[in-house]
């Protein structure tokens, strides 16, 4: 009985003769294990220069197998070895790769254990490879990859770097996750890590087993054919894993990016030529000369911009339009915090009262011009599931769950067809607000059940506050528990539904608290103010403070920049500068006089 091969080796193949049949295959094919533990598998992918003929002259001791099929695309190609494969682990090796002699042995031997593993090796630049811009910019990217791999001992999912080119995965793990995806022309590999990594698959780094990559791509095909491919890959993996939008180095950060960033690069994606032809001269001089260290640099510098834009722009092709791609990866949220609104009463703190005129004021504007009040849970789900939201969301928000919120600020709210959210102090629903005594301030009423239920009727989301206010960075584990875990429970049953929302008391926070509110809320509010966009982290939103004598030109400044400590400091300028005008205004007088 013929044992079962235990590994075979899958290389898909396009165009490339010459690299394949004088230096990849001889290396993979004289290993140094015996010739019936492995097989070959070369998939020749509609190449015109006579490869598949230069493969069937070859007279290898282990199996080599051979397919010629229409050009079909690298994925669809390596699904085809993965099918053909008889081995129990399939070893991925890209054609322009030279393995060492005992790469197959150590593929083998990582696989020795029951529980199914991803086993990635070392790939290096090759030595010998002419001095060029892409093979200086392949070794750069390859030595930072190794040097994560080594640091963490495996790719780190979800922000992994995984390259597909020697590595090792049991072919029955391959078939359960479906192999490759084929509609991703470009990062295939990492989509398949992803996906494996989701599935609960190891991964394991193997720095002894060392493939060395061969530059064999022009400077142009990396800027311009890559370039295309990635940039398009990046829209499409974002919408298969709508996680990794905010990891997405190419999509993500757009909202956060000031005005003349944005502006820059709607005009390079959008304009009729691309900017990165700009840089073709300087990038050739720079390839020819690539041996001095100045111009390697420079060279690396000049096509790393050029490739960022060919992939931008390929990426916003891929959307459809400048609309589109601003709601489906740039949508910036402006997060506004109020505690009370309503009139002044005895024993309100007046910094953390706003009056009602002044908040219908805030409400109109924003109104006025074009933002909707949205709810937590909509820009969670938005973050989620891509659900879209309005083309200028705006968040109100209300701490403390004062009575007076409910009677004067959430009817001004549903009168202008915002939403909003409102964190409740659930210990302390339908009593008085004890945490504000020790400011000075006398008690209030806050709101109780019935008004809780109501408004949540309305429109409004009711969010968790802990239950008695306390600093929850002071408690033990114990306590921080029954105030983060509690609270949600007590809310959950006033609303008779799931509470996804918590605002931090006092905006106080460290990782031991933000690790317990992550496992029992989807999203958290804070204190810390800025715009929010789609990198951040849903559990440290930004909010700015409302103060009681901020005008309409102050949430303008709010919406616009996320904070109003430089609409304060041009308040303060402003009043500095007509003091001294008046004072020198008089000097003037008093000395004509």
């Amino acid at each position: 009985m013929v044992a079962p091969l235990k590994l075979s080796v899958v290389i898909s193949t396009y165009n490339r003769r010459q690299v394949l049949v004088s230096q990849c295959l001889p290396a993979i094919l004289h290993q140094d294990i015996p010739a019936d533990q492995y097989e070959v598998i070369v998939i020749v992918d509609g190449s015109t220069d006579g490869t598949g003929a230069a493969l069937r002259d070859l007279r290898p001791t282990c199996a080599l197998r051979i397919l010629e099929q229409p050009n079909s695309g690298l994925s669809r190609a390596r699904n085809t070895g993965i099918q053909m494969a008889r081995g129990e682990v399939v070893l991925f090796i890209d054609d322009d790769i030279v393995c060492r002699p005992d790469v197959v042995r150590r593929h083998i031997e990582a696989h020795a254990g029951a529980e199914p593993t991803v086993v990635h090796g070392a790939v290096h630049g090759a030595v010998a490879t002419p001095a060029s811009i892409v093979g200086n910019a392949v070794e750069s990217w390859y030595r930072e990859y190794n040097r994560r791999l080594a640091e963490h001992g495996a790719a780190i999912w979800p922000e992994g770097l995984f390259v597909i080119g020697n590595s090792s995965t049991p072919r029955s793990t391959l078939l359960a996750c479906g192999g490759l995806d084929e509609d991703l022309p470009a990062m295939d590999d990492f989509e398949i890590g992803l996906r494996l990594w989701k599935m609960g698959v190891k991964f394991k780094y193997l720095p002894e087993a060392v493939a060395c990559e061969l530059s064999v791509k022009s400077w142009r095909s990396y800027l311009f054919n890559d370039g295309e491919a990635f940039g398009r890959s990046e829209v499409l993996l974002c919408r298969k894993h709508l996680d990794h939008r905010q990891r997405s180095r190419l999509l993500a950060g757009m909202g956060r990016a000031s005005l003349w960033r944005r502006t820059l690069k709607r005009i390079a994606i959008q304009a009729p030529l691309s900017p990165a032809y700009l840089f073709v001269p300087a990038i050739w001089v720079c390839d020819k000369f690539c041996r001095f260290p100045f111009m390697q640099k420079a060279g690396l510098f000049l096509l790393g911009i050029a490739r960022y834009l060919t992939q931008l722009r390929a990426a916003y092709r891929e959307v459809g339009s400048w609309k589109d791609f601003q709601a489906e990866f740039a949508v910036r949220l402006p997060a506004l915090l109020y505690h009370r609104v309503g009139p002044p009463k005895q024993g309100a703190l007046p910094g953390l009262t706003v009056s009602p005129a002044r908040f219908e004021r805030h409400v109109r504007w924003l109104a006025r011009h074009g933002f909707q009040g949205i709810c937590p849970a909509d820009w969670s789900r938005w973050l989620k599931e891509g659900t879209p939201l309005p083309k200028k969301p705006v968040l109100l928000t209300f701490d403390d769950a004062y009575e007076d919120t409910a009677e004067f600020a959430l009817p001004i709210l549903r009168r202008y067809g915002f939403g909003g959210a409102v964190y409740v102090v659930t210990g302390k629903v339908g009593e008085t607000n004890l945490w504000d005594q020790p400011k000075g301030a006398g008690l209030l009423r806050l709101m109780n059940k019935e008004q809780i239920r109501f408004w949540a009727g309305q429109g409004i989301e009711f969010g968790a506050h802990s239950r008695t206010h306390r600093d929850l960075t002071k408690l033990s584990a114990g306590e921080l528990e029954d105030e983060v875990a509690g609270s949600k429970k007590d809310l959950a049953a006033i609303l008779d539904s799931e509470v996804d929302s918590f605002a931090y008391p006092y905006g106080f926070k460290n990782e031991a608290v933000r690790n317990v509110v992550r496992q029992h809320f989807a999203i958290a509010l804070t204190t810390d103010e800025g715009i929010n966009d789609i990198r951040d982290e849903p559990h440290m939103i930004r909010r700015a403070y409302v103060s009681p004598n901020d005008p309409t030109l102050g949430i303008a400044w709010i919406v616009r920049w996320g904070t109003l400590l430089y609409f304060h400091d041009w308040r303060v300028r402003i009043r500095l500068r007509t003091r001294i005008r008046r004072a020198l205004g008089r000097s003037v007088s008093q000395t004509v006089s």
